[in-house]
């Protein structure tokens, strides 16, 4: 190739938008330039070789610039990606590190030196932020498994408090196990609603056992009521008859035994029906020694 031949493709290239097909080329130009040469260059010889040189210059001058652009991209990257590795939440800060590393990629490079200087900076972000994810999981793990026996154990105890009778008592135990349950952390996402579903079944099953129990307790107070109002009404009936015979006088008496043997009737009726009762009886007997005296 004659050296106007090697003047027109070094021209070419230098205006090509292809730099890397041109920073190829300019290597074996150069060469090809030399070996044309003679030991004395005419003046028309130099100045072929002066603008052929200019051309190779405004393409090395192209690739300053792009190094330069790459080279700061790069470092724009990097900052990117330490405010990316500092936030709190791992998967989102994965995945932003993940979308700055295919940026990374698309940036083209830089000077070798230079471009391996910013990926070993790179790089540490990188490595420091996985290394630390992959510490925190592993305690998280470790967190899960305790958080785990704990639970499975607040679990059992709720189970053994359902066996108890004293509902009060069982309600107490409820609470306090409740907080404890409130206040120890996640066992993990596999486990969480497992573990929930458990803990929650046996409350409900002592919130339905207790609403049972006093639904049972409010018919027999309320059984007990009744009776206790029937009695009442035979106090009464010989009040109001008070013929003081000793048929009459022994079954006022046994009104109180009878009132004893049907048991409480519950605190929202017990006091009222025993004061009317009380007073009934009271009544009959202060007839009853106005009557004798």
């Amino acid at each position: 190739m004659t050296r106007e031949e090697l003047l027109e493709k070094a021209k070419e290239l230098a205006g090509s938008e292809d730099l890397s097909h041109a920073l190829l080329q300019v290597r074996d130009l150069r060469r090809q330039w030399r070996q044309g040469g003679s030991e004395e260059e005419s003046l028309y010889d130099k100045e072929l070789s002066d603008e052929f040189y200019s051309y190779l210059d405004q393409i090395s001058a192209k690739e300053k610039e792009i190094f330069a652009s790459v080279e700061e991209r790069k470092k724009d990257l990097i900052e990117k990606a330490k405010e990316a590795a500092a936030k709190a939440n791992f998967k989102a800060a994965t995945e932003e590190l993940d979308q700055i590393f295919e940026e990374w990629k698309a940036a083209g490079r830089s000077d070798k030196e230079i471009d391996d200087e910013l990926w070993a900076q790179f790089k540490a972000v990188r490595d420091d932020f996985f290394a630390r994810k992959k510490e925190y999981f592993a305690n998280l793990r470790e967190s899960f498994g305790k958080n785990k026996e704990a639970k499975e154990a607040l679990i059992e105890k709720a189970k053994e408090a359902n066996k108890l009778t004293n509902f009060k008592e069982i309600g107490n135990i409820m609470n306090e196990l409740f907080e404890e349950w409130k206040k120890t952390g996640s066992a993990g996402r596999d486990n969480d609603d497992t573990l929930w579903a458990a803990f929650n079944g046996e409350r409900r099953a002592f919130f339905a056992n207790r609403s049972e129990y006093f639904a049972k307790q409010r018919e027999v107070f309320e059984e007990r009521a009744n009776a206790k109002k029937e009695i009442i009404a035979e106090a009464k009936r010989c009040l109001a008859r008070s013929e003081f015979t000793e048929e009459e006088i022994a079954e006022v008496k046994s009104l109180r035994a009878k009132w004893k043997e049907i048991g409480n009737a519950g605190r929202d009726n017990e006091d009222a029906l025993w004061n009317e009762f009380n007073e009934t009886l009271d009544r009959y007997f202060e007839n009853l020694r106005y009557y004798r005296d």
